[in-house]
């Protein structure tokens, strides 16, 4: 008997340690896997806190229309030399760019502002794969764009066409400095710009030469002589800026024009400003060989002036306005 009650004593201790042993296991089973849960949980707010801000948008209110864009757009795709230059006055480099954007090269007034950008082949109406697979944060291109042309541009990211109004100026550098958060910035460069305009404005209206008729012109053999309306990049400097006439021939424009040389010659301006494709300067030369060309008074006075700022600075953004004032500063304001 005392054997038996040995062996049912030693029975009992070790179901009492195997129930223990269940126990302690299914405790700690527990303890790892809400441990688990817990790590999972925190890494799933983390990361949802990362892309909420990553996605966090905010609203900028252009020419009137809202929209939506990320909060820090740190990858801008540049399509057109509209925003190209405010991209440069403003110190923020474009994370992709249209390859073809400038005809005749990166005018030098733009500095190393193009330096390791991702180019993108086909210009304003890019190659759609390429852009998307660059995922831009934003898209700044031309309203020189149809509705059509923009839709596909606007499912990859959100896209702002650039007005190519000389009198949009200040509403181009203020959207794009909102967008890289550069409004001091840009605030500087609006103020300064005026104050020059209100010096050379001054100046020219104590010359001899402010009542002169004084025009801009494209030239180029494909398209021989345009002119754009009198709201239209250099136009509006001329014009609005300067307090120059607008001359009828200007003022009958809507947008952008070819020119017969008869009304040119008709017209005949005192003062001609011409830009000139660099690759296309046989268009200026071959003009001088035409007589109602050379009955013109700038013609005979040589007052015409072949690309007194770079070909392919657009006239619209505040760098290239700048740099054309200069130049007809200098021209009609030394003049007693």
């Amino acid at each position: 008997m005392k054997v038996k009650s040995k062996q049912l004593v030693v029975l009992l201790l070790v179901f009492v340690f195997i129930i223990a042993g269940c126990g302690n296991q299914s405790s700690n089973s527990d303890a790892n896997g809400q441990a688990a849960q817990n790590g999972q949980k925190e890494q799933t707010d983390s990361q949802a806190g990362t892309e909420s801000e990553s996605s966090a948008l905010k609203t900028v209110t252009y020419l009137g229309k809202d929209y939506q864009v990320p909060e820090k757009a740190g990858k801008i795709a540049v399509l057109a030399v509209e925003a190209m230059e405010e991209m440069h006055v403003l110190g923020v480099k474009p994370y992709a760019a249209a390859k073809d954007m400038y005809v005749n090269g990166i005018p030098e007034e733009m500095g190393d502002s193009l330096d390791g950008v991702k180019w993108i082949d086909s210009g304003v109406q890019p190659d759609k794969e390429q852009l998307l697979a660059l995922k831009p944060d934003v898209i700044l291109t031309t309203a020189r764009l149809d509705a059509e042309t923009l839709k596909p541009l606007e499912q990859i990211a959100p896209t702002i066409p650039l007005s190519f109004s000389g009198a949009d100026s200040e509403a181009n550098i203020t959207v794009v400095a909102e967008i890289t958060g550069k409004a001091e910035e840009a605030k500087n460069v609006i103020e300064g710009y005026k104050e020059q305009l209100q010096k050379s404005k001054e100046l020219i209206a104590g010359s001899s030469n402010k009542d002169k008729t004084v025009m801009y012109l494209r030239i180029s053999t494909q398209y021989g002589l345009s002119g754009y309306s009198a709201q239209t990049t250099y136009n509006a400097v001329l014009y609005d800026g300067l307090g120059l006439s607008v001359p009828e021939l200007i003022g009958a424009i809507e947008r952008r024009e070819t020119i017969p040389l008869e009304k040119m010659a008709q017209a005949n301006p005192d003062y001609i400003f011409a830009l000139v494709p660099l690759n296309d300067l046989q268009a200026i030369e071959d003009l001088k060989t035409k007589p109602l060309w050379n009955q013109i008074q700038a013609v005979q006075d040589g007052h015409v002036y072949v690309n007194p700022v770079h070909p392919d600075l657009f006239g619209t953004p505040i760098l290239s306005k700048t740099k054309f004032l200069e130049q007809v500063t200098a021209t009609l304001g030394n003049a007693k």
